[in-house]
C-alpha cells in the first residue's frame, strides 16, 4: 500500500510540475523557459529532475515534427583519413594530424509525417573547442571556450527510422582549437549540439554529452562560424554516397 501511495505522489508531483510550466506532452523542458524554472532548478534539484522526466518526449520535440533524433546516443564522433583522390596538385600544408573529425547524427521520420518524403530539413551544429591563442582570455594561457558552427540542409528525405547526416572538421581546425592534450578532446571531451529545423521552426535538438542536454551550454560561448563542413565541401564527397540524403546546395552568389 505504501508503494502505491508513493507512486501516486510522484505522479501528482509530475502533473503539478507540468501544469506549473504549462508543459504539454511532447514538449521538452528548457531551463531558460521561465524564471520559475530557474528558481526550481537551483532550490529544488530533485523536483527539477522530475519535471524533466515528466516533460521528456518519447520521440521528437514537437507533436507536429515530421522528424526526430532517434535517442540520446544519436551523435557519434570519430577520426577519419581523407580518401585518396589521386590529385597531382600540391597539398594544403603540413600538419602533425591528418585526421578529420567526423560527426554523424542519427534521426528518423515520425508518425506526424503524412507523405513519403520530408521536403527539407536544416541541421545546425555547435562543436565545443578551446582557443588557446585568444588575446582576450580571462586568464592568460587558459584560452577562451568557443563553438565551431556549420549547417546542412537535406532535401527529399524518404520516410524511415534509420536516416543519417554528417559533418566534418578539417585537421588544421582541430589543431587550432584543441587543448594541450591535442585533438583527441574533440572525440572524448568536447560536447556537440545539433538542431533540426523544418521551415525555420525548431523540431528537435540533441547533445552528445547527456548531462548537458537541454542546458543550452553552447550559447554563452564565442562562436567561430563556417569551420564545420558539409560532406560536399570535403574530400568525403565520394564516400558513402548512398548513406546520406541529398544536400541542398546554397544559392549561387549574385
Amino acid at each position: 500500500m505504501s508503494k502505491i501511495r508513493s507512486g501516486e505522489r510522484i505522479d501528482k508531483i509530475a502533473h503539478n510540475l507540468r501544469k506549473m510550466f504549462d508543459l504539454r506532452r511532447g514538449l521538452k523542458l528548457h531551463t531558460s523557459m521561465s524564471f520559475r524554472a530557474m528558481v526550481l532548478r537551483r532550490s529544488h534539484p530533485v523536483l527539477f529532475l522530475l519535471a524533466l522526466v515528466a516533460a521528456q518526449p518519447v520521440f521528437g520535440q514537437l507533436k507536429t515534427s515530421p522528424i526526430a533524433f532517434v535517442n540520446q546516443d544519436a551523435i557519434t564522433t570519430s577520426f577519419v583519413s581523407a580518401p585518396n583522390l589521386a590529385v597531382a596538385a600540391g597539398g594544403g600544408g603540413s600538419s602533425d594530424n591528418n585526421q578529420w573529425l567526423k560527426v554523424e547524427f542519427h534521426f528518423g521520420t515520425t508518425t506526424a509525417l503524412t507523405t513519403k518524403y520530408v521536403d527539407a530539413v536544416e541541421f545546425k551544429v555547435w562543436i565545443e573547442g578551446l582557443d588557446l591563442l585568444a588575446t582576450d582570455a580571462p586568464v592568460k594561457g587558459k584560452g577562451v571556450a568557443v563553438v565551431l558552427t556549420g549547417s546542412v540542409t537535406y532535401i527529399n528525405i524518404p520516410a524511415g527510422k534509420d536516416i543519417y547526416g554528417v559533418f566534418y572538421v578539417h585537421p588544421s581546425t582541430l589543431g587550432r582549437y584543441s587543448t594541450e592534450r591535442g585533438y583527441d578532446d574533440f572525440d572524448h571531451r568536447f560536447n556537440i549540439h545539433v538542431e533540426a529545423n523544418v521551415g525555420g521552426t525548431l523540431m528537435d535538438a540533441i547533445d552528445k554529452v547527456k548531462d548537458k542536454a537541454g542546458l543550452e551550454w553552447y550559447k554563452p560561448l564565442k562562436v567561430v562560424p563556417n569551420l564545420v563542413y558539409r560532406q560536399d565541401q570535403t574530400p568525403f564527397i565520394v564516400a558513402d554516397p548512398d548513406r546520406y540524403p541529398a544536400i541542398k546546395l546554397p544559392a549561387p552568389a549574385q
